[in-house]
């Protein structure tokens, strides 16, 4: 099965990628929706992460308060690696185990869908990897339309990730998703069409 890494910038537009990827047959699985469910109150990475940033992470009906666990690491390092020291291994587990089950299905492509890719120097572990960008004014005016952040809330989330220019040349397949859907569509179209005939 050719596995196939893909990423992008905050509001670049990868969740659209994704969606436009899945509307074609395939599918994609999503770390940011795993890392949701490893932190259910259910799950030990809730217990971990209580107890490591303490009782203001979680909300009145008890469960995680991603809010403000986000505004904690994007202003902190070192807190930023403590979390991820806590919910990467528990979200690797996880993806094995759904790309081992789409495997034995029969699947011939699967795609991850992960923020970090680059970030966190996986590129190796993927047959090619695709990147959803859009220049850094593109990226700001979403973010302000789509979360409503205040102005420090966007940088801290920009610095947390690496600049896009430093992304593109990581990538196997740039997508740019400046513009329209319905061009994001057309490129993710014959993008798909191509990996799945190399």
């Amino acid at each position: 099965m050719k596995w196939i890494g893909l990423t992008g910038g905050i509001a670049s537009g990868k969740s659209a990628a994704k969606k436009l990827i899945e509307g074609l047959g395939y599918s994609v699985i999503d770390a940011d929706e795993i890392a949701r469910r490893v932190v259910d109150p259910s799950h030990e990475g809730f217990q971990k992460v209580v107890s490591s940033f303490g009782s203001s992470v979680v909300s009145a009906d008890g469960l995680l308060n991603r809010s403000a666990l986000a505004d904690l690491v994007f202003k902190s390092e070192v807190l930023k690696l403590e979390l991820e020291s806590i919910l990467h291994p528990l979200i690797q587990i996880e993806v094995q185990k759904t790309k081992l089950i789409l495997s034995q299905k029969g699947e011939k492509i699967c795609f991850y869908d992960v923020p970090l890719l680059f970030e966190k120097k996986m590129q190796s572990q993927f047959d090619a990897t695709i990147l959803i960008w859009c220049d850094l004014e593109t990226q700001i005016a979403r973010l302000r339309a789509r979360n409503g952040l205040s102005e420090q809330q966007i940088t801290d989330r920009l610095k947390a990730q690496l600049p896009m220019a430093e992304k593109l040349p990581l990538a196997t397949y740039c997508v740019d998703n400046s513009t329209t859907i319905h061009n994001l569509d057309l490129q993710i179209r014959a993008l798909v069409a191509k990996l799945i005939i190399l």
